[in-house]
């Protein structure tokens, strides 16, 4: 991507670029077909391409959002057809001639609810720019203007992009960067706002019961923001906009935007409530990390192709950190409910096997040919979850290891400074690494052991610094255990890779992960369970015993004698 800071290398020439501008129209929305025309000129003469992103921003995995395009065709400005062909499979190829311009319109289907996904129906929209615009290869930099229109009983429109003064429904992006970086909701939304250190904040609410209070959830929003931002020092956006999209789960961060799918009606409980808080805040930090702190290799994005790092446990799991600090410093969340919840993410990572078996910085460099984060639970981890855990073990050694003068918190102030402000870039793995030892003051080998490696973390040690002491005890938890570890191999056969005779490494195991951990979780230690295999290009079955299912448990509480250090890191840290 290129950040807001980048803008500026650019405006001598996208004011000499000409406006690519789209218009958009869905009527009827019941078809789920967006209608998109596009308006050109400074083209190439004799051909021009024009391709599709293979996924968007925020998502990594290629989406392939060419297959939801339909009818398109190409005229000169005359309305005279132009022979176009498909040279590959997200790009057209127009044969332009001497035309000074061209007009493409295409349909786009979008009928999966997902937050980088078109959808259209007759009550709401949510348009992903990745899967909706093209672009020239090669020009990106070109500014942009977006004109909506809406079907009849349609009245709101809520997005990131900047309005364009006087034409209603009409939005401009600086760049495609920014353009792709920026989805819109369209329909019948709740529409609030409230500003936060001056800049406006929009609020577009789908699906949250009545009883929930507006004024509270725009005030606790207010809240983080402004924590959030007090934090990193700087506000690097003139607006922004909170896309609380439907029903469903999953969100996505945005330059100046987030689109949050959950369940509306878990926000009338108090515990609902604050863990949608959390999520928010995670999506909301990421326009500090990744949007603005980020890894060399996320941006400026090659959209055709995968863009791979091995730091999305720092984009990713550190966010997930602080999404949980930014609330408990907000006053949202009390110490006691942040220990509460750092204990149980311990738990979930430290219970999954597939710690044994893949580091943070592979899983980041892995994610993009998964079907998911972790999503084979014996073999594989998520950087979500190791990354949280690694963002507290470099904060509270800093922490400790300078008399509580520095902290994490140091380390992405000056990330931000220095590549994102002065440099006007991302940072190199060994970058990041020489900020958080430059702030700590000493080296980090074992700290970043951690992230390459399986090697088992010292929790105890590390939370001992803030004056903390953690329980650690084993008991007997539902269902059972059969002792094995698989992979899924990229041909999406499930793989043992460790187990019991009579099985053997490299069986194939019918079915997949989830059913395999179904099976272990509805039975009980003693239960016969039969396993479909295929060893040496022969089918066989294989009847194994269900073993108890054991699983830790974690307990964070306050040492009764801290010291003063311990006590001033505990204060600091979670005030």
């Amino acid at each position: 991507m290129r950040t807001a800071g980048l803008f500026l290398l650019f405006a001598a020439g996208a004011a000499a670029q000409a406006t690519m501008a789209f218009t958009v129209s869905m009527d009827p929305p019941a078809t789920h077909l967006f209608h998109v025309k596009l308006h050109c000129d400074r083209i190439s003469a004799g051909t021009q391409d024009f391709t599709m992103p293979a996924w968007a921003p925020g998502y990594y995995r290629i989406l392939d959002f060419e297959k939801y395009v339909s009818n398109f065709s190409v005229h000169d400005d005359a309305g005279h057809s132009l022979p176009w062909e498909r040279v590959s499979k997200n790009t057209w190829r127009v044969v332009t001639a001497d035309a000074p311009a061209v007009t493409l319109t295409y349909d786009v289907y979008g009928a999966i609810s997902f937050a980088v996904q078109n959808f259209l129906n007759e009550n709401r929209a949510l348009l992903s720019p990745p899967g909706t615009f093209v672009y020239m290869p090669g020009q990106l930099a070109r500014p942009a203007t977006i004109r909506l229109e809406l079907p009849a009983r349609w009245s709101t429109v809520a997005t990131g992009l900047e309005p364009v003064s006087g034409q209603p429904h009409t939005f401009s992006a600086s760049d495609f960067d920014v353009l792709y970086d920026s989805p819109i909701l369209m329909g019948g939304q709740e529409l609030l706002q409230f500003d936060a250190s001056g800049v406006p904040h929009q609020v577009a609410i789908e699906n949250v019961p009545a009883a929930v209070d507006r004024p509270k959830m725009l005030a606790d929003l207010k809240r983080m923001v402004e924590t959030a931002t007090r934090l990193i020092g700087d506000v690097p956006y003139r607006r922004y906009a909170f896309l609380l999209i439907g029903t469903g789960n999953g969100g996505v961060e945005h330059l100046n935007s987030a689109s949050i799918a959950f369940n509306g009606n878990s926000l009338t409980s108090e515990n609902g409530y604050r863990t949608w808080l959390s999520y928010v805040a995670h999506e909301y930090f990421h326009n500090f990390n990744v949007k603005r702190i980020r890894p060399i290799a996320l941006g400026p994005f090659d959209y055709e192709a995968e863009n791979l790092t091995h730091m999305l446990w720092v984009s990713e799991g550190l966010s997930v950190y602080y999404e949980d600090i930014v609330v408990q410093r907000a006053g949202l969340m009390t110490r006691a409910q942040f220990l509460e919840r750092l204990q149980n993410a311990i738990a979930k990572f430290e219970n999954a096997p597939g710690r044994h078996y893949q580091s943070a910085t592979d899983s980041s460099w892995h994610t993009w040919g998964t079907s998911g984060v972790g999503n084979d639970r014996n073999t594989t981890i998520s950087y979500y979850d190791n990354g949280s855990m690694l963002g507290m073990i470099l904060d509270l050694k800093i922490r400790h290891e300078t008399g509580n003068r520095k902290s994490l918190d140091d380390v992405m102030r000056a990330l931000y400074r220095k590549y994102y402000q002065q440099q006007r870039r991302g940072f190199t793995d060994a970058e990041f690494r020489e900020e958080c030892e430059t702030a700590a003051g000493v080296a980090l080998t074992g700290e970043f052991e951690y992230a390459s490696t399986t090697k088992d973390v010292d929790y105890a040690g590390y939370l001992a610094y803030a004056g903390l002491a953690l329980d650690v005890t084993s008991q007997d938890a539902p269902g059972g255990a059969l002792g094995v570890n698989t992979q899924t191999r990229d041909d999406g056969k499930l793989v043992l890779v460790s187990g019991p005779a009579p099985l053997a490494p490299g069986d194939e195991i019918a079915g997949t992960p989830k059913a395999l951990n179904d099976l272990m979780s509805a039975g009980k230690p003693g239960d016969p369970v039969t396993l479909h295999i295929r060893r040496n290009g022969a089918d066989q079955d294989v009847t194994l015993t269900l073993q108890k299912n054991r699983k830790r448990t974690f307990v964070i509480q306050p040492r009764p004698d801290p010291d003063a250090l311990q006590s001033a890191i505990l204060k600091a840290w979670l005030p």
